[in-house]
């Protein structure tokens, strides 16, 4: 039988064996997991002014706090259809963006070494980072593009397979209510100061 245990079944010594079990596996273990968990409430208490209970008995309305707008940066201009279609036929990689001049769409193996290599004085969990650059967009309102000049923590490192890249816990702007958690390229972000 997979799922909860049936707990009409259990006496109520296993009970409090298996509420503490549960407890247990919620809890964070690690510095960085415990770090992740007290930052993510710290964001948390940031972005909301207050609670409005209702007065009829409906659900409460949470009011959020405004904040700084995005940083500005040149843009490149948005492509017609057209010329977008005919400068992607017979392109297997149109999907990528349009290619840029200083920046291979993909990187050697000895590039990426000497972008992790660089990386490795300032790159650590909680460092303030900005991002910097990021790839050639399809459309320049979607996708990891429209994140350039904000800044952010690094959340996470990667594992050996995607060691070129991180996790960044971005910082609110605007009237943003949700939290955003970006995998960045290195060469993409740099130390905040």
């Amino acid at each position: 039988m997979t799922g909860a245990p049936d707990l009409d079944a259990m006496t109520a010594e296993e009970f409090v064996a298996y509420l503490d079990d549960l407890d247990r596996a919620e809890k964070p273990k690690t510095p960085e997991q415990i770090w992740r968990a007290a930052y993510r409430e710290e964001q948390r208490q940031k972005r909301v002014v207050g609670y409005q209970p209702d007065l009829f008995g409906g659900d409460p309305v949470t009011h959020f706090r405004r904040h700084r707008p995005a940083p500005d940066f040149p843009r490149p201009a948005i492509e017609s259809l057209e010329a977008k279609l005919a400068r992607i036929e017979g392109d297997r990689a149109a999907t990528f963006g349009p290619g840029r001049a200083d920046r291979p769409t993909f990187l050697t193996d000895e590039e990426k070494a000497v972008i992790i290599n660089g990386a490795a004085n300032w790159l650590h969990i909680r460092q303030r980072v900005r991002i910097v650059d990021g790839p050639g967009p399809v459309d320049p309102q979607y996708g990891p593009y429209r994140f350039i000049g904000r800044e952010g923590v690094v959340w996470r490192l990667c594992s050996s397979v995607f060691a070129d890249r991180c996790y960044v816990f971005l910082d609110p702007v605007g009237a943003e209510r949700a939290e955003k958690i970006v995998f960045v390229e290195l060469r993409d972000i740099a130390p905040a100061m």
